[in-house]
């Protein structure tokens, strides 16, 4: 396991789900889990990451987590892909350790982006470089709303040490267990609210989107749409795999049959872990809570 502390949290806009983890034989294990609900008004909505806005419920919240879960002290967070913007950009050259690389990657962003980039924290990670192009995965989230959530654990006593997408994390628990580097990979993970579709080549990530569900098209229709755009731009109708994780996984695994004719695997937490709680409903959050571990 990764030198991350064994306490995960997975936010989301009504519920908090902690996961506690433990090293086994040949995979983590999963030696605690519940979820609380938070109050309905604990988030706003917003164009990219709500904002806390209801910071006393949400601490009350804190209160019952460090009650019932006993001494610990830092953490890891997950949040949803829908409240990050990750991108994949090209620049004609980039210099990650200057003092202005952050700036330059704002700069960078300001065309696709609802709201200014100075309000966003970027992360940022070199994939590729060439002579005349640098490669770059970019996954940014609205500072505000980090700090807060950040100063909020520190008051209940608790430090996070990292905060990313789920989806990335549920990735990283998919791509560590395949043997090699196959061809390119489809990924589809989808919730309540959103969905992300990202399409990995080698260990690289070829595309990455997360989309709101907002009820005026059904998921095997966005399906559909994003199979059609994914071959107008990657040039690409078959996959060497299809990893579906979530709800629906029945429906959106034809879905995706479908659509590509490619080889499809409904992620299941028993393949990832040696032991979790029953937790009914949570498959693919803890899953990704695994991922923290092993990407």
């Amino acid at each position: 396991m990764k030198s991350f502390p064994p306490d995960v949290i997975v936010l989301d806009n009504d519920s908090l789900l902690h996961a506690r983890l433990a090293r086994g034989k040949h995979a983590p294990r999963i030696v605690q889990a519940k979820n609380y609900r938070l109050a309905a008004d604990t988030f706003s909505t917003s164009v990219v990451t709500p904002e806390l806005v209801n910071e006393a419920a949400f601490a009350e919240t804190l209160r019952r987590l460090r009650t019932e879960t006993g001494r610990w002290d830092k953490a890891s967070i997950l949040l949803p892909d829908s409240w990050f913007r990750m991108n994949l950009i090209e620049l004609p050259s980039f210099n990650e350790r200057a003092g202005d690389a952050a700036e330059i990657v704002r700069w960078s962003l300001k065309r696709t982006l609802p709201i200014p980039p100075e309000d966003l924290r970027v992360a940022f990670d070199v994939l590729s470089r060439t002579p005349s192009v640098v490669k770059l995965l970019v996954v940014s989230a609205l500072e505000k709303t980090l700090a807060k959530l950040e100063a909020a654990f520190t008051s209940a006593g608790i430090t996070i040490v990292m905060i990313e997408p789920v989806g990335l994390n549920l990735w990283n628990a998919i791509a560590v267990r395949e043997n090699g580097t196959p061809g390119d990979r489809l990924f589809v993970y989808v919730r309540e609210r959103e969905f992300t579709t990202a399409v990995f080549r080698g260990a690289q990530p070829a595309f990455l989107r997360s989309r709101n569900l907002t009820g005026e098209r059904t998921v095997q229709q966005e399906i559909r749409l994003s199979a059609s755009y994914l071959r107008d731009s990657l040039r690409t109708d078959k996959f060497a795999q299809c990893y579906i994780a979530g709800i629906g996984g029945g429906d959106i695994a034809a879905a995706v049959s479908t659509e590509f004719a490619s080889p499809v695997t409904t992620v299941a937490l028993r393949d990832f872990v040696e032991q979790t709680p029953d937790l009914g409903g949570y498959d693919a959050e803890l899953t990704a809570c695994a991922g923290v571990f092993t990407g």
